[in-house]
């Protein structure tokens, strides 16, 4: 048996399918956690498929057209729609499109447990004609699912299906056999002007493009009238404290900035502060590591693999864990309490100038854990061109291997959190830069702004889920140190440490492989201060993954040797560290989401920024160091250049715009004049 699990998003169905499949994939209170199906099995003979979450089966974004292809081409014995007990009435609007599409459906009222109104589920099953369980993270069990599944069954048609206006464009209808559904589903989504459905249907009611709202929202007006008669009676008021308006009221008022400028602040400080004392614990142990093994009487050559290649290639990153497990932690606080929903809203406005909407805010936060994930993490946002963008721009954003370079340098050079912080500021700039500068080029070309999200109330952090998160995260670390960053510390170890003509040179040397080659580029970093085939080779080493960089240059000699006991040319390094090309994990989820020429295109765009920034801050550190007086008027005269390149691009933007407004124009009427005519 095959069951799928699809509901609106944030109604708690990632957190059911962990629970019934022994699962530990990501949940949050927030759209877009689940951007693709995930099947697994939750006993012997039936699997459980959870769908992206979804407002309708008329999509607006890459996810809910996903969730609506799989059920309508699906091949589900049944499909189990979760709504949660608090906001029934929207969530039974998605739910009736299944009933209308003739699909064989049971109802799980979720979250019970939270419930602020008393709801009587056997009323509510008689009058849907379809099997209905009210469930909780808590209670519920296979049994339970398994048994509601074999009980699926088409409901009773709804009243409105013998509207006559829905059986007029019905009856221009003919089944179509490749979307699977029925003729009332069809005849409702046309009049909804779905375009997919059009498309396949090849019937329009009118002119989609200029057809009024009222024509559009008759479908939905009358799903909920029939809503608001199912439901009558079955919800009883139960009086019950809700603290989140009150929250509310504090955390989105007139400080919600603030707030959440001290919220990220603090997230920063803790991870950098208190995790550099285990840092430091585990690096000492590394290095005991390393000393003991060194000691043991064995050809130079293994010698140097283990203590070199593996010890301090994983031992180098794995000591930098606790701040991950930190940043881990912090954030998933932040998710489970329901507080990074409401970032979404908070930096709507903020966005918008950018091109993008609030819900970018997701990418950003997704992207401190793993920029691949925050880029697959756009396919909720409405909007293909704010799609793209988000998905472009996502990567800026430093993940938590950047976090372990970070750390690392700062701490041996004794930095304070500030260059550790500012290396967040510098990629999350870039970011804007970059948007910016796509949003002028390309404008946004009539895409909505409006932002359409769920706001889940707020909670108390469960220990478990809270548990589950960080380990999956830790997991998905630790296993890339064991995998990719072992692999390419081995592999860089051996195109260090041996040359063509002398084959195994203890310690590296000019003349091995990799010194060969990277020195034909390392003149290019020359003006960035670290001109050195050491640096290049960890920064070449980082395309595979950015947990090598560490491992490669205490491989090489440490830090003192790749950067000669300047700070200026570390800090420089690791702003290129922090916007250079992506991981190839990162770019191929671009690829796959944007296309290889975007995909091609990023990896430009990041190399000549983490060029620029880096070339800019190192030649304004050492000038002011030598001559604060030509600092001044340098600074001075790059602004001057940079505000008169900003007015320029605005203004061509500008019109550039215009242009292209005066062409629609003059299309509209033309077309008027020709019907005029006819």
């Amino acid at each position: 048996m095959k069951i799928a699990l699809c509901g609106n998003p944030n109604v708690g169905k990632t957190t059911l399918f962990n629970k019934l499949t022994r699962s530990d994939e990501p949940v949050g209170n927030w759209h877009g956690v689940t951007v693709g199906v995930r099947e697994k099995r939750m006993e012997n003979g039936v699997y459980l498929s959870d769908l992206p979450g979804a407002y309708s089966l008329t999509p607006r974004t890459a996810e809910e057209r996903i969730t609506r292809d799989s059920i309508i081409n699906g091949d589900y014995d049944a499909v189990i729609y979760v709504a949660e007990a608090n906001n029934l009435r929207r969530n039974l609007y998605m739910f009736m499109q299944l009933v209308e599409a003739g699909k064989k459906v049971a109802l799980a009222v979720n979250m019970m447990d939270e419930a602020r109104c008393g709801i009587d589920i056997n009323l509510l099953a008689d009058r849907l004609g379809v099997p209905v369980i009210g469930t909780s993270y808590r209670a519920v069990t296979k049994r339970e699912i398994r048994e509601i599944a074999g009980k699926a069954r088409t409901a009773n048609p709804p009243s409105y299906l013998s509207d006559p206006r829905v059986k007029a464009v019905s009856d221009k209808l003919s089944r179509s056999e490749h979307l699977n559904a029925d003729r009332a589903f069809f005849a409702l989504k046309t009049m909804e002007c779905d375009e997919d459905v059009i498309a396949a249907t090849g019937v329009c009611p009118g002119d989609c493009k200029s057809c009024s709202v009222t024509d559009r929202d008759l479908p939905a007006r009358l799903r909920y009238d029939y809503i608001d008669n199912i439901l009558n009676g079955v919800i009883s008021r139960v009086s019950r404290k809700d603290r989140t308006p009150a929250i509310d009221g504090i955390v989105l008022g007139k400080l919600a900035l603030p707030i959440f400028f001290v919220v990220m602040t603090a997230v920063f400080a803790i991870t950098f502060e208190a995790g550099r004392p285990l840092s430091d614990l585990l690096t000492k142990l590394v290095n005991m590591a390393t000393d003991a093994v060194g000691k043991i009487e064995m050809q130079p050559v293994f010698s140097s693999l283990i203590c070199d290649g593996v010890i301090s290639g994983i031992g180098s990153t794995l000591a930098f864990l606790p701040q991950v497990v930190l940043m881990f932690l912090l954030t998933a606080i932040l998710q489970d309490s329901g507080y990074m929903s409401r970032v979404a809203f908070l930096t709507d406005d903020f966005f918008k100038k950018f091109g993008l909407s609030g819900r970018a805010a997701f990418s950003v936060v997704l992207g401190l854990g793993c920029s691949a994930t925050a880029v697959l993490a756009t396919r909720g946002i409405a909007g293909e061109l704010r799609r793209s963008r988000a998905a472009f721009a996502a990567p800026f954003c430093p993940c938590s291997a950047r976090l372990a370079v970070f750390t690392s340098i700062c701490a041996y050079f004794g930095l304070s959190g500030l260059y550790f912080a500012a290396m967040y500021v510098i990629g999350f700039a870039s970011m804007l830069a970059v948007l910016k500068i796509m949003s002028v080029i390309h404008g946004s070309r009539g895409e909505e702004n409006e932002l359409i999200m769920e706001i889940p109330p707020y909670r108390v952090p469960r220990a478990g889920r809270v548990i589950s998160v960080v380990l999956h995260n830790i997991s998905s670390f630790v296993l890339r140190i064991g995998s990719v960053v072992l692999a390419v510390s081995v592999v860089m170890w051996a195109l260090c440490n041996f040359s063509v003509a002398d084959g195994f040179i203890p310690g590296g040397g000019e003349t091995s492989v990799m010194s060969t080659f990277a020195g034909l580029i390392s003149p290019i970093f020359v003006p960035l201060g670290f001109g050195n085939w050491r640096a290049v080779t960890a920064l070449i080493s980082g395309l595979a993954a950015k947990e090598t960089v560490i491992s490669v240059i205490v491989s090489l000699g440490g830090y003192d040797t790749v950067f000669g006991n300047g700070i200026h040319a570390a800090v420089s390094f690791m702003i290129f560290t922090c916007l250079y090309v992506p991981c190839v994990a990162t770019v191929s989820a671009l690829a796959k989401e944007n296309g290889a020429k975007s995909a091609a295109l990023s990896v430009f765009v990041h190399t000549v920024t983490a060029y620029i920034v880096s070339l800019v801050y190192y030649q304004a550190a050492c000038l002011f160091e030598y001559d604060r007086t030509a600092f001044w008027i340098t600074l001075a005269a790059v602004a001057s250049v940079v505000a008169a390149t900003a007015f320029t691009i605005a203004i061509l933007a500008r019109i550039k715009r215009g242009r292209r407004k005066n062409k629609i124009l003059s299309r509209q009427n033309y077309g008027k004049e020709t019907r005029t005519q006819k």
